[in-house]
């Protein structure tokens, strides 16, 4: 059953709180890895398990978008996996992977095993699709409906239990600039089926390559989000428990203008469009 949903509950007050602390502003080092023929913003993603690469590849421009940076998007992924091999899904010539960041996904759990990723149809705009390698090739092994509009997008937050069933589920932000709605997804190949869905929420600025505004918060048998509202003036904690929980929030003095960067447990840095850099703490009471 689906269920669409405004934000309906509390948890205890003082149980959860977040918090900022002005930051000094330095970039932790980063020395991106890259693959061949990779999409121009894009990252790789390096696993354990099965897969030990994926990236975006064989840029073009046949799809008119952009709402990554530029007018590029990918028409290849490619896996490096485990026993030496190098696995390639290229699309049809009315679709892109219109993504910069494949996000890997241990359904079996032993390792990383599946890659998530948005395809964007020319007529049908953007789907959340999980490819895997099966047999000799790799495949879409599960898929939700496109949006149903050109030039419609949506933004993959991450995987994790949200439902508290002990399985795998995924999570993203559909139309994330068109008023986003975080959206919870079942897998169930060969589809991934919307049960659960909430609206002011947005992780991502129109024409920026930071896709990661929104995160998953492990917390015990039912898995939290983490992620900005529509304006970006408000980072809130939300959890589905039958209806939406806020676990807790906190006001930012300007927009959220990157990535969620993790250092270490319950700790993120993030920079602001007025150029100030904070660290975001999730405070547990009792610890979760």
């Amino acid at each position: 059953m689906l269920v669409l949903a405004v934000l309906a509950g509390q948890v205890p007050a003082n149980a959860l709180e977040l918090t900022l602390e002005a930051a000094v502003h330095t970039a932790p080092a980063d020395t991106p890895a890259v693959r061949p023929d990779q999409l121009p913003h894009s990252r790789v993603a390096l696993g354990r398990g099965p897969i030990r690469a994926a990236w975006l590849a064989a840029p073009t421009d046949r799809y008119a978008h952009a709402v990554l940076g530029d007018g590029l998007e990918a028409a290849q992924l490619r896996i490096d996996s485990a026993d030496g091999h190098t696995h390639v899904a290229t699309l049809p010539a009315t679709r892109v992977f219109e993504d910069l960041v494949p996000r890997l996904v241990a359904l079996a759990g032993a390792g990383d095993d599946a890659v998530m990723v948005v395809e964007s149809d020319a007529a049908a705009g953007a789907a959340l699709t999980l490819w895997r390698v099966e047999g000799a090739g790799l495949v879409r092994h599960a898929a939700s409906d496109f949006i149903g509009q050109p030039n419609r997008w949506l933004n993959p937050l991450g995987a994790g239990d949200f439902d508290g069933d002990g399985q795998l589920d995924l999570a993203a932000v559909v139309t994330p600039h068109l008023g986003g709605v975080l959206t919870l997804y079942h897998i169930a190949p060969p589809r991934l089926t919307p049960f659960a869905r909430t609206g002011d929420v947005s992780t991502h600025r129109l024409g920026s390559t930071a896709l990661g505004l929104g995160q998953v918060v492990r917390m015990g048998d039912r898995d939290a989000l983490l992620v900005p509202d529509q304006r970006h003036r408000r980072l809130q904690l939300l959890r589905w428990d039958g209806q939406w929980q806020t676990l807790a929030s906190v006001a930012l003095p300007a927009r959220i203008d990157s990535a969620l960067q993790a250092d270490g447990a319950d700790r993120w840095r993030l920079t602001l469009d007025d150029g100030r850099v904070f660290w975001l703490r999730l405070v547990r009471d009792p610890p979760m």
